[in-house]
């Protein structure tokens, strides 16, 4: 039950990141059809759905970031860090080997 409601969440969310500015359009001219809308607050639909939509996907994209880099940090694996002293200290070595 817990993850159906998570599925449709999601769903949703990614239904909102993905929108277009022609689905805006077709959504409002829908409204406008049905008489729940005026056509002159056409462009003000289409820019807050676009603005959300935006707010949306960089969210999304801030929490896979931040996810991603926990469970990166679970793996243990080297930091772009640890390869960079490893290669201050490669190069120290090599200039030791070419003095002697």
């Amino acid at each position: 039950m817990m993850f159906e409601s998570m599925e449709k969440i999601m769903s949703a969310g990614l239904g909102a990141i993905s929108m277009t500015r022609e689905k805006a359009e077709e959504i409002f001219d829908e409204y406008v059809k049905r008489g729940e809308a005026a056509r002159e607050n056409k462009e003000g639909f289409v820019s807050e759905v676009m603005d959300y939509a935006e707010k949306n996907r960089q969210e999304l994209e801030s929490m896979i970031g931040r996810q991603l880099g926990k469970s990166l940090a679970n793996l243990n694996l080297p930091s772009k860090e640890d390869f960079d002293r490893l290669e201050k200290k490669i190069d120290q070595l090599q200039r030791k080997k070419e003095q002697k």
